[in-house]
């Protein structure tokens, strides 16, 4: 029985092309993609680093499934500013239980 040889392996691309690898900010653009993954919405202030997490179920119910988490508006408590970064998380569940996760409320000003 031959021993296979390191140069007749098959390059790496074709070996990520039989899982189909798909990045997850690709493929998840919409609140209600987010919300069937059941994920975390976490918007981070620029300027002073603070997190906020939010359920994407939760947001999508107050902003609509079909909205982009990345265009919504979030405010920093601590600076006051507006510029934030928004990202997509799984749920931690290999964590412990001390993720804080805030709900959507609308502030009339």
């Amino acid at each position: 029985m031959p021993v296979p040889c390191l140069e007749y392996a098959p390059p790496l691309d074709c070996v990520l092309c039989l899982f189909h690898f798909i990045p997850m900010a690709v493929s998840i653009d919409t609140l209600g993609k987010a919300t069937r993954h059941n994920m975390l919405v976490v918007a981070t202030c620029r300027h002073c680093e603070r997190q906020a997490r939010f359920l994407a179920s939760d947001l999508a119910g107050f902003y609509g499934h079909g909205r982009d988490p990345r265009s919504l508006p979030f405010r920093c408590k601590a600076c006051d500013r507006r510029d934030c970064r928004v990202t997509l998380m799984d749920w931690p569940f290999d964590r412990t239980p001390e993720t804080i996760v805030w709900r959507p409320v609308k502030v009339r000003g």
